[in-house]
């Protein structure tokens, strides 16, 4: 019975056991940002340690042959437009194919006009989300070549722990357990809620898991335990 009663005690032990881990302060949205377009830089509106809002534009190309030939393509359609709506009215007097071709030139200047738009709209950077530039890798009068090195980089103001823990537990560990940071004060222990898993094992052959709330700087590292739940 006593035998029993220990094996028991140890299972308990085992299934319940706290769960070490290792974390990092990562920011919680990260973005290497870059033109698709090669041209000169024009401006720069934002440096190294600057706030910005999503939707702010951070850098603009010269962009002065774009916007003149999305307003000669506006004007283009505007005429054909004119002409069309006119030529409509009198039907009667104008055969199909006349009418059918002008229709098929007024199609083609709106398509052209969405076109220059869409070339005017890759010479410019705009924030995907509000954040601090972590990195700037250009000046003013530079020429963007296109590369994979992004001309600057955006991390997001809010924080999340990384955590890293033995893939032998990943049966054990699930979203909403609570990881506690290890601390030399235990009255002000800061303990988290586990929000995302990994699937996959990281390239040191472990698992990985998100959680948020934390006040530390990012870059900051330690470790700490998982406290599972029943």
């Amino acid at each position: 019975m006593k035998k029993i009663q220990l094996m028991i005690i140890l299972l308990t032990n085992i299934l319940f056991a706290d769960v070490y881990a290792t974390y990092e302060v990562k920011a919680l949205n990260e973005a290497s940002l870059n033109v698709s377009t090669v041209g000169i830089v024009s401006k720069i509106n934002t440096d190294i340690g600057n706030q910005v809002k999503k939707g702010e534009v951070l850098l603009s190309l010269n962009d002065s042959e774009e916007k003149a030939n999305l307003e000669i393509s506006k004007n283009e359609y505007k005429f054909l437009l004119t002409q069309y709506e006119r030529y409509k009215k009198s039907a009667e007097v104008f055969d199909k194919n006349s009418l059918d071709k002008l229709e098929s030139e007024l199609k083609s200047a709106k398509d052209l006009i969405t076109l220059n738009e869409a070339k005017l709209s890759k010479m410019k950077i705009i924030a995907p989300f509000s954040g601090v530039i972590s990195e700037k890798n250009i000046e003013v009068g530079d020429m963007s070549n296109n590369n994979e090195k992004a001309l600057l980089k955006l991390v997001s103001n809010e924080k999340k722990l990384l955590l890293a823990f033995d893939s032998k537990f990943a049966q054990d560990v699930k979203a909403g357990d609570i990881f506690c940071l290890n601390s030399n004060k235990e009255e002000n222990k800061t303990c988290v809620e586990i929000y995302k898993i990994y699937p996959a094992l990281n390239n040191e052959k472990k698992l990985n898991a998100e959680a948020y709330g934390v006040n530390l700087k990012i870059g900051n590292f330690g470790d700490g335990l998982i406290i599972k739940g029943n």
